[in-house]
């Protein structure tokens, strides 16, 4: 089991605020309680100015999207196509940001009227980046621009290739950028390129392709916030600033269910016509939309995506629902088999990186593996799908680790690589892996102490349960859309008293169902299975509860329940 070590944040106080906030002129002050006043401040938000923003971001507040190096030769490149009637290949990725990012591009040209064809690379026969079939499938095409999507940045050798075959790239790619340098593409939008004046630095690959449709098109662009959106929550991107206003519109359009694809999707995922929240999109959509990519084809999904015909729709989600299946399936395989690894073959007394691998592993799940590993182990984790002599590895990383320049320290090793802080794909030969793994944590104990390796929660605020007052939960509604960058608010309420524990079977999960009470208030504990936390209390006995405001339906209403994030007995 990993120690966890809790961090709770002072209180000021119950009606603690520093200073009285006013919206000047004929606006009434605002009417918070003092609690959200305090949840506020802690995430950096104490000014009225500062909190109407976060509250009320509006698309009037996205970004010009010519402020980005290289958008204004991009719009004008497309443009040329447009005018010359060029061919153009649009190169994304087999994930949720690189079908979403695809189809958006792919909409925004047909909105110019711009001639152009989708190529998705298999994760078996493609591999990671940029296809060199592609390339070669561009030029019996006569294809006379490439433009790739989350994907590119780290393709030197192919879009030289296509250079030399007399085919220009626009490259729209989020990653890192390698050391090695820049490809020689015509042009490349990636607010972290040197120069990049463009301020928000943490857009998707489908956030970029919304800001050039939004320099071709203008507002004729916003009809693509829902994919916008499902490329950001399924993408782990931070939902602050621009993509706060993303997701918030995005949601909002994923609700109505406008676009063919998502509402055949939504209905066969059985979400009705329930409101689409972060979660869906996280636990629901989005392994749906991947599910194809790894399981077989990506251009399911995005098929889905483009489809106009409610039939068609109605068939592809129907395969995306089975190739989610089939993904759980073989997921629980590789999960159970790579924690057998762990256990076998890991020190953890020397080893802070977590490195696997195996033969008969599905490629195609195993960046999912690597989070369960985390999740598990709370170390940055690498797992490793061993073929004919080579691997596929997918890594995922802990909080305040940056897996790709722990790649980059040991790039020798590999045969290629890319990612970013949080996640990374690579490629490497089998007898590698031993001094792989050695690098990696040689560079971990150099350059992280060890206390970013002990798992820790950071709770928002200590209150009671007498404290979750109506206008309380309302308030808390407010701070929506939660994810990276804005997670939930975590709370702390001590002495807690067990007052009932029974079983509950929900899909997908085995959970212990419990009650706890302070006296006078009495709610209901809902425990993950990945949460880890096991509880053996007897009723009667007392508990200090770490939890976030979660619902759940019954008989047609919704319960307020409290999401365990950890629980102790009292010291």
């Amino acid at each position: 089991m990993v120690q966890t070590v809790w961090s709770v944040r002072e209180n000021k106080g119950r009606g603690a605020v520093s200073a009285p906030l006013t919206a000047g002129g004929a606006t009434p002050p605002l009417q918070f309680s003092p609690w959200f006043l305090q949840l506020l401040a802690r995430r950096g938000l104490s000014s009225l100015e500062a909190i109407e923003t976060f509250l009320h971001p509006t698309r009037e507040e996205l970004t010009n999207p010519f402020l980005m190096k290289g958008m204004r030769e991009a719009v004008e490149r497309i443009r040329r196509a447009e005018v010359s009637r060029e061919k153009v290949l649009i190169h994304g990725d087999y994930d949720v940001d690189g079908v979403t990012g695809t189809a958006l591009v792919s909409l925004a040209l047909e909105k110019l009227g711009v001639a152009h064809e989708t190529f998705l690379p298999e994760r078996a026969r493609d591999g990671y980046g940029v296809s060199r079939e592609a390339i070669q499938r561009a030029l019996l095409a006569g294809i006379r621009l490439l433009i790739t999507v989350d994907c590119g940045i780290s393709a030197r050798e192919e879009i030289e290739e296509a250079r030399q075959a007399g085919i220009g790239t626009i490259v729209l790619d989020h990653h890192q950028i390698p050391s090695g340098g820049l490809p020689p593409a015509e042009v490349i939008l990636n607010p972290l390129q040197e120069g990049c004046a463009y301020p928000f630095k943490e857009l998707s690959a489908g956030g970029l392709a919304f800001k050039l449709a939004q320099a071709l098109l203008g507002p004729e662009a916003f009809q693509f916030f829902d994919l916008a959106a499902l490329s950001t929550v399924a993408d782990l991107a931070p939902l602050r600033e621009e993509n706060r206003i993303l997701v918030k519109e995005g949601l909002r359009q994923l609700s109505e269910r406008k676009r063919t694809g998502i509402r055949a999707l939504a209905q066969t995922a059985s979400l009705g016509s329930r409101e689409i929240k972060t979660s869906h999109v996280g636990f629901v959509l989005g392994p749906r939309i991947n599910a194809s990519g790894r399981m077989s084809s990506a251009a399911t999904a995005l098929r889905l995506l483009l489809t106009r015909s409610e039939r068609e729709a109605a068939s592809l989600a129907q395969i995306l629902e089975e190739e989610n299946r089939r993904r759980q399936q073989e997921e629980r395989r590789v999960v159970n088999e790579a924690i057998e690894e762990v256990e076998r073959t890991v020190n953890f007394a020397r080893e802070q990186v977590l490195v696997v691998a195996r033969e008969g592993w599905h490629a195609g799940v195993i960046g999912i593996v690597a989070s369960r590993l985390v999740e598990r182990y709370h170390r940055p984790s690498l797992v490793i799908a061993l073929k004919e002599g080579e691997g596929k590895g997918s890594g995922r990383s802990i909080r305040s680790f940056h897996l790709f320049k722990a790649l980059e320290a040991a790039r020798e090793f590999l045969l290629e690589f890319g990612g970013h802080e949080q996640a990374a794909g690579f490629s490497i030969e089998r007898e590698k892996i031993p001094l792989f793994r050695k690098r990696l944590n040689e560079h971990s104990h150099a350059a992280y102490p060890a206390e970013i390796f002990l798992r820790s929660i950071d709770i928002d605020l200590e209150i009671t349960l007498e404290d979750l007052t109506p206008q309380f939960l309302r308030e808390l509604e407010r701070l929506e859309p939660f994810g990276v960058g804005n997670p939930k608010p975590v709370f702390l309420t001590r002495g807690l008293q067990v007052r009932v524990i029974s079983p509950r079977k929900t899909r997908g999960f085995s959970r212990p169902a419990v009650w706890v009470t302070d006296g006078k208030v009495t709610y209901e504990v809902v425990i993950s299975e990945r949460s880890g936390i096991q509880i053996d209390f007897e009723p009667g006995a007392r508990l200090d509860l770490v939890y976030t405001i979660g619902a759940r339906r019954w008989e047609g209403e919704v319960i307020l329940v409290l999401e365990a994030r950890d629980a102790k007995r009292p010291s």
